[in-house]
């Protein structure tokens, strides 16, 4: 369910602007069923498998709906919350204080690039209750085709929002924000463990998007460069790797399993993984690093590992969203 703070009339909402938070998105719940839809959905994005459709849907239809489904509802189920998928859950969270934040012209919701609540069903709902000016807020402070651009063809394909007298315009990536810079630093100082080795872990993507030209692995490492600084981190404190690889492709390296592999083997054994490319938890640092990565970790020698968590609803976090929503009012 969406949360509105703000319950006021059609009528005296029309010059009113809604701010639309846009994540990837989850399965309806940790079930074989429901991920098989998410998967399709999920996998179906050309900005997500960069493959013709004649080559890859038969693959997609064949095998992997066939088999990952099952193995990642397992998954789901490990890090499930009482009130659904930590990413929509927090999330909510998000949108709520920002409510209670931000005037009462400007009404927050969420959502979903994949899943529910959708980006189309959310701005259906909001342009039903009288909106006509829309600021969407990709909750991903790097760009990468695959997320930022991948959310924009999500409010693209909205054909109402081409109506006369609608308008529409987006945040822009974060990453270089001072104000962000500082309290991702705050976050992770605030909760590292004394003596260990920090790794920045940033999701990956292909390489072949970074020689199209994406700016995405420039801009992971600026904002690894300037937390460092900030924590006054010497390079042998600190490290940067690359997670969730998907197929075949060559992805942005070091891989991250790899990598703590080689951490233990220079005697490195207490490490603290911060994920940096996430606005809130989910799969992949719940389950991918605070789970797999861990048990791996310490099986292959490692004596200590503890997850850093994303800034989810943190009060400073949600200042900082406060104020950059202002400037695009």
């Amino acid at each position: 369910m969406l949360i509105y703070a703000k319950n006021l009339s059609t009528k005296l909402m029309s010059n009113k602007t809604a701010v639309v938070l846009i994540n990837t998105g989850s399965p309806s719940a940790p079930t074989e069923a429901a991920l098989r839809t998410y998967l399709k959905d999920f996998l179906s994005d050309l900005r997500i498998i960069e493959l013709p459709a004649w080559l890859w849907q038969p693959i997609l239809r064949g095998i992997i709906l066939r088999t990952r489904p099952a193995k990642s509802a397992e998954r789901y189920k490990k890090i499930w919350m009482p009130d659904g998928s930590p990413l929509l859950v927090y999330t909510q969270k998000i949108v709520q204080a920002l409510n209670e934040r931000l005037p009462d012209e400007v009404t927050v919701a969420m959502g979903m690039k994949v899943g529910a609540p959708s980006v189309k069903t959310t701005v259906d709902r909001l342009l039903k209750e009288g909106f006509s000016n829309f600021v969407f807020f990709p909750m991903f402070a790097q760009y990468a085709t695959q997320t930022t651009e991948s959310s924009l063809d999500a409010v693209r394909e909205i054909d109402a929002l081409k109506a006369e007298g609608v308008s529409w315009d987006w945040i822009r990536p974060y990453f270089d924000k001072k104000a962000f810079l500082d309290i991702l630093a705050h976050k992770i100082q605030a909760e590292r463990t004394p003596g260990s080795h920090l790794v920045m872990s940033f999701h990956g993507i292909p390489v072949k998007s970074i020689r199209k030209g994406s700016p995405y692995e420039q801009q992971c490492l600026q904002t690894a460069r300037e937390i460092a600084e900030r924590l006054s981190l010497t390079s042998s404190d600190y490290s940067i790797a690359y997670q969730s690889r998907f197929g075949n492709d060559h992805w942005l390296q070091p891989y991250l399993t790899a990598h703590v592999e080689a951490l233990v083997q220079k005697g490195i054994n207490r490490i603290d993984v911060a994920c940096l490319s996430f606005s809130v938890d989910c799969l992949e640092s719940l389950e991918e690093i605070g789970l797999e990565l861990k048990d791996h970790f310490l099986a292959s020698g490692g004596e200590n590992f503890h997850l850093i968590s994303c800034l989810n609803d943190d009060p400073q976090a949600i200042d900082f969203y406060a104020d950059l929503i202002k400037k695009y009012l």
